[in-house]
């Protein structure tokens, strides 16, 4: 049956329907696909499926197919099908999957030619009790675009692929452009066909120790930096230090790629990680050396090793199995290939500022030290400029906790910066985040008045004990009170030597030792 019209009524029962360039509008219909030889073909480039007000199919058996050549576009508010079976196949060139509501599909094959590309969350698998559809990717790239796909079926078979690949380059801390597999209870090799121009880079999960609950589900992705610093580093990653260099070992020591996973519930895995030569810019002669797994968990793990090795390739795709990696439930975790040495943290455990008795103090604390000579305490007026103001000794190598303190010798009445920058014996350093120190100085942080009798009691309160010159000005700029005064940090209150002949608007002026002043116009009354 050829129709070249929109369907719009409510129940079409079809045995085959051909639809050329104008699409298919499912405009609340209830679509059944009676037989496993029922088939819907829409034709055309602008040949697209588009469902609204409620619009579904149903497949009453398996192997109904629907083949489009245009964009899939599920507008309906559901998921698009009534029940599993039916396989959807995207035979056009370049293709999109999108609407306002995901689509949960049975059966996916990727034909035709062309990127396909997502624009909303998309499910595969099926829906049903025993969800057991798949994704065949084939020849063809699927690109992910910032969303996530599903696939519920918890076998090892729920995506097939043969130069095709699924592609998840979306280059930011926290990459959203994931595959979430609903494994289940299972354990096995679930492979993930990530790729990008026209390069496959697998990943292969290999569940040794599986979950605990039939919807438990693992999610993971990988991306390239553009960069080979590694930049910008996977969320909750703060240094990437290599001692064996003795610095930041992102440029040197690290390809240029990150993965991340999370597990729904506890496991263990073996991950097969694949990588671009071109991404290896590894320094020698690491780069043609050992490389491994290692992941971020407050600091890098293993410290000073890897987990799995093999030899780095500059060309092709590169391949490292790590075995037996821990995941600990609902909890993210990124990984990086490194050599052997690297990244290993000389661990900031802590790095603040506090104000004391006036003092700006800045301490901080490490876990462990790699060859460390000094640190350097820095500091910027403006968050752009630093400059050095003090250096604190190291403790060599070590792996124990030491504390560290320094105190700035011109502590600021107003916002400044910290930072640390550590240097080992070799004179090669790193430098720490930036810390936001307090507001330490000589300001006064309040200055108050009231007169009783034309005496003057002043309340001031100040963030250090500082000697003032006080001065009482009326409106015509004349003193009128002029004393001394010591002012003890925190409030302090003062009955002036002089009397404010009449109610009005006078300046209440505070003069330090330094001579910076600080000026207030107050409303005095004389009762």
């Amino acid at each position: 049956m050829s129709m070249r019209a929109f369907i719009l009524i409510p129940l079409i029962s079809l045995s085959s329907l051909l639809v050329n360039a104008q699409g298919i509008l499912n405009n609340g219909a209830h679509i059944v696909l009676g037989s496993p030889t029922t088939n819907i073909y829409i034709d055309g480039v602008a040949g697209n499926y588009k469902s609204q007000a409620g619009g579904t199919i149903d497949p009453l058996s398996l192997n109904t197919n629907v083949t489009l050549l245009g964009n899939w576009i599920n507008n309906g508010g559901n998921v698009g099908f009534l029940a599993d079976g039916s396989n959807v196949i995207f035979a056009g060139a370049a293709q999109t999957i999108g609407g306002t509501s995901y689509t949960h599909f049975y059966n996916v094959r990727l034909l035709g030619s062309g990127t396909k590309t997502l624009l909303i969350q998309t499910r595969v698998g099926g829906f049903g009790a025993i969800p057991n559809g798949s994704l065949n990717v084939g020849t063809r790239p699927l690109d992910l675009n910032g969303f996530d796909l599903w696939i519920t079926n918890p076998a090892v078979g729920g995506i097939n692929y043969t130069t095709g690949y699924i592609q998840s380059e979306t280059n930011v801390a926290l990459n959203p452009s994931q595959v979430r597999w609903v494994v289940g209870t299972n354990t096995g090799s679930y492979v993930i066909p990530f790729g990008l121009s026209a390069t496959q880079i697998p990943l292969t999960i290999n569940v040794t120790a599986g979950m605990s609950l039939a919807a438990s589900y693992f999610i993971a992705s990988t991306r390239a930096t553009l960069v080979t610093n590694n930049t910008p580093w996977a969320s909750t990653v703060t240094q990437m230090y290599d001692p064996t260099l003795a610095a930041d070992g992102s440029v040197q020591a690290v390809i240029d790629r990150w993965w991340e996973f999370t597990f729904s519930h506890a496991a263990t895995s073996s991950i097969t990680f694949s990588y671009r030569g071109a991404e290896n810019t590894l320094n020698a002669p690491y780069n043609t050396g050992n490389i491994g797994a290692q992941y971020w968990a407050a600091g890098w793990i293993p410290d000073n090793s890897n987990i799995g090795s093999a030899p780095a390739v500059l060309a092709g795709v590169g391949a490292i199995t790590a075995p037996g990696i821990p995941f600990v439930a609902a909890t993210y975790k990124p990984m990086v290939l490194s050599s052997l040495s690297a990244p290993l943290p000389v661990e900031l455990l802590n790095f603040d500022s506090n104000c004391s008795n006036g003092q700006e103090i800045i301490s901080w604390s490490t876990a462990t030290e790699m060859n460390n000579d000094y640190f350097a305490i820095e500091r910027s007026d403006d968050g752009n400029s630093y400059h050095e103001i003090g250096r604190v000794n190291g403790s060599g190598t070590t792996s124990q906790v030491h504390t560290y303190s320094f105190s700035d010798p011109n502590p600021s009445s107003s916002i400044v910066y910290y930072r640390l920058r550590q240097t080992d014996y070799n004179g090669q350093s790193t430098t720490s985040t930036v810390i936001a120190g307090q507001s330490c100085g000589t300001e006064v942080n309040y200055i108050d008045a009231f007169a009783s009798g034309g005496e003057i009691n002043l309340l001031v309160n100040v963030g250090q004990q500082t000697d003032y010159a006080v001065a009482v000005l009326d409106a015509r700029g004349r003193v009128i009170i002029d004393q001394n005064i010591s002012a003890n940090e925190g409030a302090n209150q003062y009955l002036l030597n002089g009397k404010v002949p009449a109610t009005g608007i006078y300046l209440v002026r505070l003069t330090s030792s330094n001579g910076k002043q600080f000026v207030k116009r107050l409303f005095i009354s004389v009762e």
